[in-house]
């Protein structure tokens, strides 16, 4: 049986920030096997989170290529 690798996604939700008392994006790093298991684990990390809409789960590859692409525009 193949050993799988933990991958890294990128939770990014708009919700209420108490660091800074307001709303606005922010971003949760989570290892996991796969999309299915990273929802999984961000679904129970942001249940006491006030959020706005659907938390979006992508990549850390993906993310980091898209940060790239906005910091050269």
């Amino acid at each position: 049986m193949l050993k799988q690798k933990l991958k890294k996604f990128v939770c990014i939700y708009y919700g209420w920030i108490t660091r800074y008392g307001d709303w606005d994006v922010d971003e949760l790093h989570i290892m996991a096997y796969d999309k299915q298991e990273a929802i999984d684990k961000a679904n129970t990390l942001l249940q006491n989170k006030l959020l706005k809409g659907k938390p979006q789960i992508i990549t850390e590859a993906y993310y980091n290529q898209k940060m790239k692409q906005l910091s050269n525009n």
